[in-house]
């Protein structure tokens, strides 16, 4: 469902933001050395509630933060 967004801190922003996706990639390491003893090959998305974990930022001042955020400021906005 699309979602409209409004920055939180610079309040004027509805239109200009980045979508950052956060990756996650197992690894293992030595306890003691802290060498890498194994790294997966592939990487997977980070998921919330069966959804993509996004953050979100601000184009225009630079603020990134949580997606619901952006999304709680832009309902707050309309009212």
């Amino acid at each position: 469902m699309a979602e409209r967004y409004l920055c939180p801190i610079c309040r004027s922003n509805r239109s200009s933001f980045e979508v950052i996706f956060k990756l996650s990639r197992e690894i293992r390491k030595d306890p003691d050395t802290g060498e890498e003893l194994f790294q997966a090959d592939a990487m997977s998305v980070v998921l919330r509630n069966d959804r993509p974990e996004l953050d979100i930022r601000c184009l225009q001042c630079g603020y990134t933060g949580y997606e619901g955020l952006f999304v709680k400021a832009a309902k707050q906005g309309a009212s």
